[in-house]
């Protein structure tokens, strides 16, 4: 594929993510549930899960 586009493609994800992002963190906002204490630490120990499990899963690979 050429670098070129590959580059291209790569920013364009980047700046979808920020929309995608903005929007899911819109829509949870809108709930009058994720203002309440208990799903702010819910949403911070799944998070916190997500993130743990992501970094291990690309250290693993990264070892191969």
């Amino acid at each position: 594929m050429n670098k070129k586009l590959v580059l291209i493609s790569e920013l364009a994800l980047v700046i979808a993510s920020v929309f995608v992002f903005r929007g899911l963190w819109l829509l949870l906002d809108l709930l009058a549930f994720m203002h309440t204490p208990l799903a702010l630490w819910l949403s911070l120990i799944v998070g916190t899960a997500v993130t743990v499990w992501a970094l291990r899963c690309i250290m693993k690979h990264d070892g191969k």
